[in-house]
């Protein structure tokens, strides 16, 4: 028995068409079975109707990180107990500005770390801090 002839307004007259290697093709067949949709009504469905979900994997050595963030907490201590010094009117030692030179340059080095766990800045370059 053929298909009851559609109205006018029903009938679909744009064709686009998918390309899907055999996961993706498996995945949203499995998904318009369970659906209880054909796939061509489900695919439908999803351009229309269907959100889009973006998962980014953030991978984390929360080892290292802890280590670094001890590190960066010892250091920002010394740089206060320093800072403090010199606005209660501390003599400018050499002994204090070696100490001062050793923390610029472990912070420069955390820094280094950081932007090796981060990879490289892929954002809008006005807003990056030149």
């Amino acid at each position: 028995m053929p298909n009851p002839k559609k109205e006018h307004g029903d009938k679909k007259t744009h064709n686009m068409k998918v390309l899907l290697d055999d996961a993706q093709y498996a995945l949203v067949q499995s998904a318009a079975n369970a659906a209880g949709m054909k796939m061509a009504a489900y695919m439908r469905n999803q351009a229309i109707y269907g959100k889009i979900e973006i998962h980014n994997h953030i991978v984390a050595n929360f080892s290292s990180l802890e280590r670094i963030s001890a590190e960066l907490s010892s250091i920002s201590n010394n740089l206060n107990q320093l800072t403090r010094y010199f606005h209660m009117g501390g003599v400018k030692s050499e002994s204090m500005q070696e100490e001062l030179r050793r923390c610029i340059n472990e912070v420069m080095k955390m820094r280094e770390e950081l932007l090796a766990f981060g990879g490289e800045y892929r954002g809008y370059i006005k807003t990056s801090g030149k």
